[in-house]
């Protein structure tokens, strides 16, 4: 289960905000490399020192909007658009946030929050807000002990698959039909440019030596720096090959559609705690909190009419549900 800070102030529709945020992102992705830093952009001392929380940045009317108040619906958008609003500015986001504090003013001038579906869909709407807090706050009091971490590790190695580190070596091979103008190499001179690869390096050549030789954007692919391969993660065979290797020893050539595939194992290993231990912590975090979330239902006093909440197996053999009061 996973609640989310709402990303505006839910009064805010998602939409409202669409023009400006599309806006605004379009002039992130135009931005210089500087500018996406946030160098261009980024306030002065002074400025800085001038502005508190609570000042005033925006008046719509009678209505005032402190810097407090466009800070946090910032903090909610996603990390893209923060950015873009770094590297071009506020303004897009200040002329969008003004045409919803019009259009609730409007909306207030002819009284439509005193509507029925208003007002049940603000108590909903605070409901949620409150469950967000309360859940963050139980979720932040779980502590996982490094005791626990170290027995679920001895008792639970199964579930961390073996590892291998490895040279991938990969040549794109050329379709039977293509073109003298295609990308790639038959599969004969495929297999011949890996055996003489796997011979360079058997002969002590350093890889990023052998790379610089062999490797041709597109065509082969030499990467001198071993990767670390989780078991199941790639492809059946591919997968296969690679955790039958010793270390040191070069795989045959295997062929896929598209390349043929060489590996040489570095090592292989089983992860050790420190690897697993952030992956350990959030599993137990999470059954920590599902426990205090099913403990905190079992003591609550719940009652559902079954009738109305019945669910889509058997009909239940009562028409006249309880009420409340005899629960």
């Amino acid at each position: 289960m996973e609640i989310r800070r709402p990303k505006l102030a839910l009064m805010i529709s998602s939409s409202l905000l669409a023009g400006a945020l599309s806006v605004i992102t379009c002039y992130g992705q135009a931005a210089p490399a500087a500018q996406s830093a946030g160098k261009a952009a980024a306030p002065s001392a002074k400025s800085t020192k001038a502005v508190t929380p609570e000042t005033v940045v925006m008046k719509v009317g009678n209505t005032r909007i402190t810097r407090a108040d466009v800070d946090f619906l910032i903090d909610g958008l996603s990390p893209r658009a923060q950015q873009a609003i770094v590297a071009r500015g506020r303004k897009p986001v200040g002329d969008e946030y003004a045409m919803m504090v019009l259009l609730s003013q409007k909306a207030e001038a002819e009284h439509l929050d005193a509507s029925p579906s208003f007002q049940r869909r603000m108590a909903l709407e605070r409901r949620q807000i409150l469950a967000q807090e309360a859940y963050q706050k139980l979720a932040a009091d779980i502590q996982v002990s490094p005791t626990e971490i170290s027995t679920y590790y001895n008792s639970h190695k199964s579930d961390f698959p073996e590892e291998a580190k490895l040279h991938e070596f990969v040549v794109r091979k050329k379709a039977a039909d293509a073109k003298p103008s295609d990308l790639g190499l038959t599969e004969a001179e495929a297999k011949a440019r890996l055996a003489e690869i796997q011979k360079a390096v058997e002969a002590g050549t350093d890889l990023a030596a052998v790379a610089k030789k062999y490797d041709v954007p597109n065509v082969v692919m030499v990467n001198p720096k071993a990767v670390t391969i989780r078991k199941g993660e790639m492809r059946p065979d591919l997968d296969k090959t690679a955790f039958a290797l010793q270390p040191n020893q070069f795989s045959t050539p295997i062929d896929t559609p598209q390349a043929l595939v060489m590996f040489q194992l570095v090592s292989r290993h089983q992860p050790d705690l420190k690897t697993v231990t952030p992956q350990i912590e959030d599993t137990l975090r999470q059954q920590k909190l599902k426990v205090a979330l099913d403990d905190m239902k079992a003591k609550a006093s719940i009652w559902m009419d079954p009738q109305y909440f019945k669910s889509s197996g058997p009909a239940p053999t009562s028409t006249a549900p309880k009420s409340p009061e005899g629960q």
